[in-house]
């Protein structure tokens, strides 16, 4: 095919303008009008100018030039060289992706690499057969940022039907950012667990997204679909192989962005992600990742001391802050969980000079003892971290939380008990406190301890302040909480057979707070036999969810409100596609909240989906496996998942 002589003009003038040697030109606009004109003539010309100046030697079998000769073209001196050899490379597509990925991140030729990063991210991440709501958060995810990028790949997890799971592969593939590679690596390995069923599912699409992608992230994920799939002892070995190489070339190549692990913002549960393997830092992740492929193959030391390695590596050299202290902690509890309580030794060999003054992290490591059946060694440690939790009592709440989280209940109820307890606390800091110890022990299944807390909380008085004004600073209704006591009061009343005293209570407390959805929901439950009081409760339910509707478009980024709204309809009646709809918002606003994990799995299965309302309960349980409540639901869900359709 001839060149234009136009073409060529245009072509020539720009190259002879473009260079100058050693720096690259900023571009007026005349000059980037000609290269419009040209580029958009030399992508219909790619491969026959790319092959212009090829001699037989250097091409490809096929006649086209080998991606490494097309990459290094485009830092070549002529104008019309450099856009030739980007429009074929453009036309290779995902073919090119990995040379050009190295090329953005290795080559010394600034013109190298700038143009192999534009030719990244032209390359598209969606695909013809993509489903519609992939199709639309992946036309979107390009120009976001890395937070925002991070939001969309979490929403593609979510996704039902595992419909997104191709696409978050393709991101490792495709995403220029190595750390959104990885993060989108992380995900994805998060949802692998030693014989789990439902990871088969996810293993074809995963493969389909990576491709060939050589990229070190690409290669772990690739590997640990090798492992599940393994039928054998050599087949795991081999894959974990594959996998050690892969961890190797991250961790030769991590930047310190792979470490940050604020990347979600307050979109995160501060403890959601301590089981699930999911925390945002991705080279934490990964690490984990590794422990569990390492004591899936039977190789229990190898798992444990590269669990030391990774407790050591978070070690400060000093006393750390709270923020230090907890990623410390946490990870040492996800040991312990995991089944390899013994890491805790990278703690105590030596022992850590400020471990006694710093309560998180000394309740890990009595958590760790004691799951080792050293209680002896525990018991001191503990108390220690007891009364450094003193020091700084405003904190034991949020500690109780979290040891609660761990599942160390007793430590749990002794620490909200010493806060309600302690007369010289503000009276509206014992208030929360005992509000969240309350629901603790309702989920714990104390439901008569949980309603004597709040009884007792709202008969005190402080005579410095009006009761009211408490709750009003706290921003919560003194009704609600007393119709929170009476719920409890009324499912401690079921527990021991006199449905008349549950009746009477669930009715007071909705007396005092009309939407009250527990109650609502035990009401209707109770009212089901009875078609008039059927009738009754569903017209109360149905006023609730209009003034849960009010508040939501009042303030319409309130989680709580669409999770309450799902939670109410799952459970009794309603527009249930609306529930389900509100329920993903809410786990868009706050992801992996096992609370409102929980209220997905109900609405699949009050649509009578209960492989999805299994898969939604068990990402619950995994992020809250201490939760009796969840966990009894998660098995509610397996039984109704196992039994055959009638």
């Amino acid at each position: 095919m001839s060149f234009p002589r136009d073409l060529s003009t245009v072509a020539q003038t720009a190259a002879a303008s473009e260079r100058v040697p050693g720096r690259v030109r900023r571009a007026g606009p005349r000059r980037r009008l000609r290269e419009a004109a040209a580029a958009w003539w030399l992508a219909v010309l790619a491969v026959p100018i790319a092959l212009a100046g090829t001699s037989a030697a250097d091409s490809a079998p096929g006649g086209a030039p080998p991606l490494d000769e097309l990459i290094a073209r485009l830092g070549a001196e002529e104008f019309h060289v450099r856009e030739a050899a980007a429009a074929a490379l453009r036309a290779a597509g995902p073919a090119a992706i990995d040379d050009l990925l190295r090329a953005a991140e290795t080559s010394d030729d600034l013109e190298v690499a700038l143009q192999a990063r534009w030719l990244v991210e032209t390359i598209p991440l969606d695909m013809p057969h993509d489903p519609p709501p992939v199709a639309r958060l992946l036309a979107q995810y390009r120009g976001q940022n890395i937070d925002d990028r991070g939001v969309t790949m979490h929403r593609l997890m979510d996704l039902d039907d595992e419909a997104g799971i191709e696409a978050l592969a393709r991101i490792v593939r495709l995403d220029r950012s190595t750390l959104c590679s990885r993060r989108a690596a992380a995900l994805l390995a998060a949802e692998w667990y030693p014989d789990e069923p439902a990871f088969d599912r996810l293993r074809p699409r995963i493969t389909a997204g990576l491709g060939a992608s050589q990229r070190p992230a690409a290669v772990l994920l690739r590997a640990l679909v090798e492992f599940d799939a393994a039928g054998d002892d050599a087949g795991r070995s081999a894959a974990l192989v594959v996998a050690e190489g892969a961890w190797h070339a991250l961790a030769a190549s991590a930047t310190p962005l792979d470490t940050l692990d604020d990347w979600r913002g307050d979109r995160v549960e501060p403890s959601a992600s301590i089981f699930a393997g999911v925390s945002g830092d991705p080279a934490r992740d990964l690490a984990r990742l590794r422990i569990r492929l390492l004591a899936a193959a039977g190789r229990r030391d190898d798992a444990i001391a590269t669990a030391r390695d990774l407790l050591r590596d978070l070690l400060p050299a000093d006393r750390p802050s709270t923020r230090a202290a907890t990623k410390l902690a946490d990870t040492l509890v996800w040991c312990v969980h995991e089944g390899l309580p013994e890491a805790v030794d990278a703690l105590l060999e030596p022992p850590l000079p400020w471990l006694g003054s710093v309560a998180v992290t000394g309740f890990a490591v009595a958590h760790a003892e004691r799951s080792r059946g050293r209680d002896a060694l525990a018991a001191p440690i503990a108390e220690a971290a007891f009364t450094a939790s003193r020091a700084a009592i405003t904190y034991q709440p949020w500690l109780a939380g979290r040891v609660a989280h761990w599942g160390c209940s007793d430590w749990a109820a002794r620490l909200y008990q010493e806060v309600i307890d302690r007369p010289t606390l503000d009276m509206g800091f014992r208030i929360e406190a005992a509000i969240r110890f309350a629901e603790f022990l309702h989920d714990s299944g104390d439901d008569a301890a949980a309603a004597r807390i709040i009884r007792e909380t709202l008969e005190r008085r402080d005579g410095r302040k009006d009761l009211d004004d408490m709750f009003n600073q706290l921003q919560r209704e003194q009704a609600a909480v007393r119709s929170r006591q009476l719920y409890f009061e009324a499912c401690a009343a079921r527990a021991r057979g006199d449905g008349a005293a549950a009746r009477a209570a669930i009715e007071a407390s909705l007396a005092a707070n009309g939407k009250d959805v527990d109650s609502l929901i035990a009401l209707y439950r109770t009212a089901a036999d009875t078609p008039a009081e059927l009738a009754a409760a569903t017209e109360r339910v149905e006023e609730a969810l209009r003034q849960i509707e009010n508040i939501i478009q009042a303030v319409p980024e309130d989680s709580n409100s669409y999770n309450e709204y799902a939670w109410l309809v799952s459970n009794t009646t309603g527009d249930l596609e609306k529930a389900t709809r509100y329920s993903r918002i809410s786990l868009d606003r706050m992801f992996d909240s096992p609370a409102y994990l929980d209220t997905l799995a109900h609405c699949r299965a009050a649509a009578g989906d209960y492989d999805g309302a299994v898969r939604w309960q068990t990402r619950a349980w995994r992020r809250e496996p201490a939760s009796p409540t969840i966990k009894r639901n998660l098995d509610r869900f397996r039984r109704l998942a196992a039994t055959p359709a009638r």
